[in-house]
């Protein structure tokens, strides 16, 4: 992904959702214990019909991808390849997940952050509400956030 140029978003279609799974797999944010929170939760044909997945593409490139579930308000997926770190893709989807929350006529959303990303939400206007107790073996609390978007 070149830095001048700005990807464009688009609905995620079913052909992407390999891609998509395995740039979470392959994430460094995900290395080491916190694989546990996704090594069995793929994107699915589901989520990718409801069209609740969008992602950020240049060059036929993906560089990360979101999914809002709109039924729960709730950033459920946000991903930022590794080779687009830094450049403006994260706040780009970001951006976008919130555009569309308004047209689906959400008020907030909440996201129930991975530890070390939860900075970003909270720069990107996100404010603490709460704790998600870590369930079951290798999990661990994760902050709870929302963020309004009308």
């Amino acid at each position: 992904m070149g830095r001048c140029a700005k990807p464009a978003i688009r609905l995620a279609v079913e052909a992407d959702r390999n891609a998509l799974t395995a740039m979470m797999l392959r994430s460094r944010a995900y290395r080491g214990e916190y694989l546990v929170m996704i090594e069995r939760y793929p994107v699915s044909s589901e989520m990718i019909t409801r069209g609740e997945v969008w992602l950020a593409e240049y060059n036929d490139s993906i560089g990360g991808f979101y999914r809002l579930d709109v039924a729960k308000a709730d950033l459920d997926l946000m991903f930022v390849d590794d080779s687009s770190q830094g450049l403006g893709v994260g706040r780009l989807l970001f951006r976008h997940m919130l555009e569309f929350a308004r047209l689906q006529g959400l008020n907030s959303v909440q996201i129930v952050a991975h530890p070390p990303a939860a900075w970003f939400y909270r720069k990107m206007g996100a404010v603490d509400c709460g704790i998600v107790s870590g369930k079951g073996p290798g999990l661990w609390d994760r902050p709870q956030l929302r963020i309004d978007c009308q």
